[in-house]
C-alpha cells in the first residue's frame, strides 16, 4: 500500500472508485459506472481525488474533494468546499487512512480560498449529507465527522412511493383544484430561451444552472414538465421527472439498483412565488407522478427534501434520511 495518499484521475479510475464505494456503502446506495461517470463528466467544479492504493492496484480508501465554482443564488461564488464522498475498504478501515485523506483534502481545499467544508450536496452529488443509515460504518463516518469539528445541521431526507401497489395518490381521495387557465405538460424544445429565463428569474444558482447543463448533455424533453399560464403562455413552474431510461439520470433514480425493475423519480420541484398558494405545485406534482405510472414505474423516489408533510399528502413516506454537516476550515479539526 501506498505510504502517502496519491492523487488520481476520478473518471480514469471511475471502475476502481465504484467497486470500492460498493464495498463500503453498496448494499444500501449501489453505485454503478455510468451514474459515477455522469456525474464527473457533467461536473466543471474543481476537483481532487486523492486515494491509498493496494500493491495489486485496487483502491483501499478514497476520498473526492470539491471547490464551489459556479455562482449562488445571490451571484456569488461561495467559499465553499466539499467532501463529496470518503470510502475505506472495510478490511482497511481503523489504520488511519481516512484521517490522512481528510487532511490532504482539507489542506488542498483550504489553498483554493475555501472557508467551509460540506459533506455532500455538492454540484452532481451523489449524496446530498452524511447517509444516517443502521451500521456500524455509517455510526463510526458520523463519529468521525463530529471529531474533525464537522457539526449537524439538519435533517433530509428520500422520500419513497410504490406507484404499481397504488402509491402517489393523494390520501384523502381527493386530488387538488387548480384554475384551469394552468396546464402542465411536458417541455418543447422551441421554450428552452423561456424556461431559461424562468429558471434565472425565480430559482437562480444550482437549479437553473442544472436545468441548463441537463439540456445541454441531451435531457428528454418529456423529463422536464412545465406549469404553464395558458392565459399569457407564461412558465409558472417546473419538475424534473425520471426514469431508468432517462439519459440524464436524476438523483431519483441513483439508486435505482435497489429499487426494482422499474424505478422513477422525482425532483427538483418549484412554483413561482407570486403564483403560489394556488394549488400549483400539488398539481403539478399529481401530473408528474401520473406521467411516471403511465410509463410503468413502480417504486418512486423524491429526493433531497424536508417537505415530508406535503409530499406525505400523496402517500410519500421516509426512505432515507441525511445530515446536513460543515465545518469552518482553519479551526482546528481534530
Amino acid at each position: 500500500m501506498e505510504p502517502k495518499p496519491i492523487l488520481i484521475d476520478a473518471l480514469a479510475r471511475a471502475d476502481d472508485l465504484a467497486s470500492l464505494w460498493n464495498a463500503s456503502a453498496g448494499r444500501e446506495f449501489p453505485l454503478d459506472r455510468r451514474l459515477l461517470t455522469q456525474q464527473l463528466t457533467m461536473d466543471t467544479d474543481p476537483r481532487r481525488c486523492l486515494a491509498f492504493a493496494e500493491p495489486d492496484g485496487s483502491l483501499a480508501a478514497a476520498i473526492l474533494a470539491k471547490r464551489a465554482a459556479r455562482p449562488g443564488a445571490s451571484g456569488e461564488t461561495p467559499p465553499v468546499g466539499y467532501i463529496s464522498f470518503l470510502a475505506v475498504a472495510p478490511a482497511r478501515r481503523r489504520r488511519g487512512l481516512g484521517t490522512a485523506l481528510a487532511d490532504e483534502a482539507g489542506a488542498w481545499l483550504a489553498s483554493t480560498g475555501a472557508a467551509r467544508i460540506r459533506v455532500g450536496s455538492d454540484h452532481y452529488h451523489l449524496l446530498p449529507g452524511r447517509p444516517v443509515e443502521a451500521g456500524e460504518g455509517y455510526d463510526a463516518l458520523g463519529a468521525f465527522l463530529r471529531a474533525r469539528g464537522f457539526r449537524d445541521e439538519g435533517a433530509e431526507y428520500d422520500l419513497v412511493s410504490d406507484l404499481s401497489a397504488g402509491g402517489g395518490r393523494p390520501v384523502d381521495g381527493r386530488r387538488s383544484r387548480v384554475d384551469p387557465r394552468y396546464t402542465f405538460r411536458p417541455y418543447r424544445p422551441g421554450e428552452r430561451e423561456a424556461v431559461v429565463a424562468f429558471m434565472r428569474g425565480n430559482f437562480p444558482g444550482r437549479w437553473a444552472q442544472e436545468i441548463e447543463e441537463a439540456l445541454d448533455a441531451g435531457m428528454r424533453p418529456s423529463d422536464l414538465f412545465l406549469a404553464v399560464d395558458s392565459e399569457d403562455g407564461a412558465v409558472v413552474g417546473f419538475s424534473r421527472v425520471y426514469d431508468g431510461s432517462s439519459p440524464v439520470l436524476g438523483p431519483g433514480v441513483y439508486w435505482r439498483g435497489i429499487m426494482g425493475e422499474a424505478p422513477g423519480g422525482l425532483g427538483p420541484i418549484g412554483v413561482d412565488a407570486s403564483r403560489r398558494g394556488a394549488g400549483i405545485g400539488l398539481g403539478l406534482l399529481q401530473r408528474c407522478v401520473d406521467e411516471l405510472r403511465s410509463r410503468g414505474v413502480g417504486i418512486m423516489v423524491i429526493d433531497w427534501t424536508d417537505l415530508i408533510d406535503f409530499y406525505g399528502k400523496i402517500g410519500f413516506k421516509v426512505w432515507k434520511r441525511y445530515e446536513a454537516m460543515s465545518a469552518e476550515i482553519g479551526r482546528p479539526l481534530r
